[in-house]
């Protein structure tokens, strides 16, 4: 049998730790329901099924406003419902939800995301690896990463490396620097290919041999 070993009361609901491990979330409106205090044994599994139906529309509203502020995907709704206590049976159920009202969509989500980030001057490989940190499929983030442009991704480093190379000191070794900007622009997911172009194109004044 679990235990009950910590309640602690935060706004508008309460968090119940079981076995010093666990967390469940609690609205205050389900705690006068069913009362619960520390040291009492429970039916984790019971209180499960009772908990499930009773928590879905709190957690879903909880998503909801997830989902106001910005898209995101599946895997993101999951784990800050998870994090805040909810249940995994009540998790999934908002998940179906969400998915069949076309709320969550990891496709539309990774487009979106790709647009996005494009804006903030990122490479293709360091948008990929966003896009699987945040649990989009390998077709999905290929999909979505297929829309950008070359001619947009050469652009962006262009901006960047000419930003970077304003603030060469003078009389600072060229490759240095040259190297330097290539690093900046490799963090930011810029292929190689790119990024001497973009480099080239940047310290057009200087000579800089890349072979």
């Amino acid at each position: 049998m679990d235990v009950i070993t910590a309640i602690k009361k935060e706004r508008g609901k309460y968090r119940v730790t079981i076995n010093d491990s666990e967390d469940v979330l609690v609205p205050l409106a389900l705690m006068r329901e069913r009362p619960l205090s520390e040291g009492q044994p429970i039916d984790l599994e019971d209180y499960d099924n009772w908990l499930m139906v009773r928590q879905y529309r709190f957690a879903l509203d909880r998503a909801v406003g997830y989902l106001a502020a910005r898209a995101r995907s599946t895997r993101e709704i999951e784990q800050k419902l998870l994090q805040a206590g909810y249940r995994p049976c009540t998790v999934e159920m908002v998940v179906y939800k969400l998915q069949r009202e076309n709320l969550l969509d990891d496709a539309d989500f990774a487009r979106q995301w790709v647009e996005s980030r494009q804006t903030h001057k990122l490479g293709r490989s360091r948008i990929a690896q966003e896009l699987r940190r945040k649990g989009v499929s390998p077709e999905e983030a290929e999909e979505a990463l297929s829309a950008i442009d070359d001619d947009d991704q050469l652009a962006g480093a262009i901006a960047l490396a000419e930003k970077a190379a304003a603030r060469i000191k003078p009389g600072e070794d060229i490759r240095k620097a040259s190297s330097r900007i290539a690093g900046m622009l490799a963090r930011r997911g810029y292929s190689w290919d790119i990024a001497k172009q973009a480099i080239a194109r940047a310290l057009s004044d200087e000579n800089v041999n890349f072979d």
